[in-house]
């Protein structure tokens, strides 16, 4: 337990997400009492908590008006921001929620005399500077850091554990398709009218344990003035991961190469269904590599033996 956290008031925006219920949790366990702000129009908590009666509330928030926001903060020694998006919608657009909501929350925050303020982002944003996200989520530590000097700005990596929606995703792919994809692969380059294919070149991540995350989360959450990008401890591609995750379940597919020209094209059609698996925003993310050796000298700077897919995919897939 966090003797410097224990007892105090903690309110998490967006703590029905996947990050945000695994931060609950711990928060629970750490003796807080924790208010749980949300968009969602069920406001039945569908995650274990192992709390005291009366310790986890949830409340509902459709207007982040100014009036809304004193009311929800007001007395709270710790704000979490988790609000995100991964693709947008009629109802959702990356400025508003990465950078207008941010904003009115961290504004709300520093005028009723919260003390700590921690701001979910992500890595390498400021890379991919022609992905619609990223310029949201860059935009958004920009105003988060102007309303609220002293925030705590958080960069991870993908994030995998329980309930997240990216080695789920190809868990769940796997048990249907054949296939899965690699996408990124070839890397198609031209020499004069030839092109070359180059199939050693591969999207490169570093995930990120959300046990690990949240821990991390909770033992900084009383610094001031600091960001840290984020990252686990093993590099891995596409196929790595289907290998751990394959391994797991026991199963055998065939790995089929997707060059980012025609994952362009098949994201196109995606975007017309309902929660897209892939949009072309997406895979102008996939672009850049989402790796950070400083990403993991910070996380082993709070978080004893941080953990990796390989040994914690077990668990939960």
């Amino acid at each position: 337990m966090n003797r410097k956290i224990s007892g105090k008031k903690v309110v998490v925006f967006g703590g029905k997400g996947f990050v945000g219920s695994h931060l609950v949790n711990l928060l629970c366990k750490n003796a807080c009492q924790v208010d749980i702000i949300t968009r969602s129009e069920n406001k039945k908590l569908d995650f274990f908590l192992g709390s005291e009666p009366g310790q986890v509330s949830v409340k509902k928030i459709e207007d982040f008006s100014e009036n809304n926001l004193d009311n929800l903060v007001k007395d709270a020694d710790i704000v979490y921001n988790l609000i995100g998006i991964l693709y947008e919608t009629k109802r959702n657009n990356f400025n508003d929620v990465h950078v207008n909501i941010p904003r009115e929350i961290a504004s709300a925050a520093k005028k009723n005399g919260v003390r700590n303020f921690i701001h979910l982002s992500a890595l390498n944003i400021e890379k991919s500077n022609r992905s619609l996200y990223s310029n949201s989520k860059l935009l958004g530590e920009k105003v988060v850091k102007e309303k609220f000097p002293n925030c705590v700005i958080l960069r991870p990596s993908v994030v995998f554990g329980k309930r997240d929606s990216f080695t789920n995703f190809f868990l769940r792919m796997s048990t249907f398709s054949p296939f899965l994809p690699l996408i990124g692969t070839p890397e198609i380059k031209k020499k004069g009218l030839i092109p070359i294919l180059n199939f050693n070149k591969k999207v490169r991540f570093q995930p990120i344990y959300v046990g690990d995350l949240v821990s991390f989360m909770i033992n900084t959450c009383l610094l001031k003035k600091k960001i840290f990008d984020l990252s686990g401890p093993t590099i891995q591609s596409f196929d790595d991961i289907f290998d751990i995750i394959l391994s797991v379940k026991k199963r055998k597919r065939l790995y089929l190469p997707i060059p980012f020209f025609l994952a362009r094209i098949l994201a196109l059609f995606m975007e017309a269904i309902p929660n897209p698996p892939l949009t072309r925003d997406q895979v102008r993310l996939l672009e850049y590599d989402n790796i950070s050796a400083k990403g993991f000298e910070n996380l082993k700077q709070f978080v004893r033996n941080p953990s990796s897919l390989k040994t914690i995919a077990e668990t939960y897939l």
